[in-house]
């Protein structure tokens, strides 16, 4: 099979893709012949090393899949080879190949009312739509007409967390970006209005009326994290949904939080569905319904090769890319 393995830390013109023997599925399994893997912002953080110990080397990089069953473990059961399906990689990983592992409760099959879901679109979209639908829902329980600010906009998660915020009918949509050229693209997903990162809180404070936001979506990390939280209005939220930025950490003040009536909470896909895969896997079939149905738009920004990988890391490190990137590793 062809792969792209990572065994140290490396810059993006050094990814290549390797052949290795094809993978079968242990029991419990299943094995997904990949047409489509999404690429995302964590792939470049593992790749750099910034993860650390919590994904060592070596590692095949890639969150989300989407293809055809190859074959099927023993145990396994509702599935057939040849199933379109997509699925989530989220304890195995091994998305940038040709043959991926999968766990049966993370693989949706394409069929039924998800039948007219896209291949391209269902491996762009499984992941952060996923996270989007069970942070707004079982995280934060977000309530109609609450006022709202996600981070990273215009990015993958952020092009699905406006667009839901304004379906489950918050008041206000706010958004930021980091430069001027991703306001126009990320003001048709759901936001009212969009600031740049570097200046937000102090636009919305002299906003006239702000009275502080009821939640804050964060998936990019950094100092911007003390800022927001300041922003929430008692029993605001702000829910930690990743660190795109590749920032330290950003010390916090438990007794600040009681004090204040603040809540931070953080949600992480990966570690909660090794502790719950099946909601995870729901939350999944549901969240591709959204999309299959029209609710929901996807924004691919590119599709690339599996031996171009390198490219699409250069495109997200550099920051120029909106919605999500997509590597094609056959058909």
């Amino acid at each position: 099979m062809k792969t792209v393995v990572i065994d140290r830390p490396m810059g993006a013109e050094e990814l290549t893709v390797k052949e290795l023997p094809n993978l079968q599925p242990p029991p419990g399994r299943l094995t997904v012949d990949v047409v489509y893997a999404g690429v995302g912002y964590v792939d470049v953080l593992l790749r750099r090393g910034d993860l650390g110990e919590l994904l060592p080397f070596p590692v095949v990089p890639g969150l989300e899949v989407s293809g055809y069953v190859r074959a099927i473990g023993e145990g396994v059961q509702g599935f057939r080879v040849g199933q379109p399906v997509a699925a989530m990689t989220l304890t195995e990983l091994g998305g940038y190949a040709s043959v991926a592992v999968t766990r049966p409760e993370l693989t949706i099959p394409l069929e039924g009312p998800l039948a007219g879901l896209d291949l391209c679109t269902a491996a762009a979209s499984i992941v952060n739509l996923t996270t989007a639908c069970m942070a707004l829902g079982q995280v934060a329980r977000m309530r109609p007409g609450d006022h709202v600010l996600v981070h990273g906009a215009a990015g993958g998660l952020g092009s699905f967390l406006g667009q839901l915020a304004r379906h489950l009918g918050a008041g206000r949509v706010y958004g930021t970006v980091g430069g001027a050229q991703k306001v126009e693209l990320a003001a048709s997903l759901g936001y009212d209005e969009l600031f740049l990162r570097a200046s937000f809180a102090e636009e919305l404070r002299r906003k006239e009326g702000f009275r502080g936001l009821d939640l804050v979506l964060d998936p990019v990390g950094g100092e911007m994290r003390r800022a927001s939280q300041e922003l929430l209005r008692p029993l605001g939220q702000l829910v930690l949904l990743g660190n795109a930025s590749g920032a330290g950490d950003v010390p916090q003040s438990m007794t600040e939080a009681w004090l204040a009536n603040r809540s931070l909470i953080g949600f992480n896909i990966g570690g909660y569905s090794e502790y719950a895969s099946s909601e995870v896997g729901e939350a999944a079939k549901a969240a591709l319904g959204l999309l299959a149905d029209g609710v929901i738009r996807s924004e691919v920004f590119g599709v690339y090769p599996l031996e171009k990988a390198s490219e699409a890391h250069e495109l997200l490190e550099g920051k120029s890319t909106v919605g999500k990137l997509v590597l094609q590793i056959s058909g």
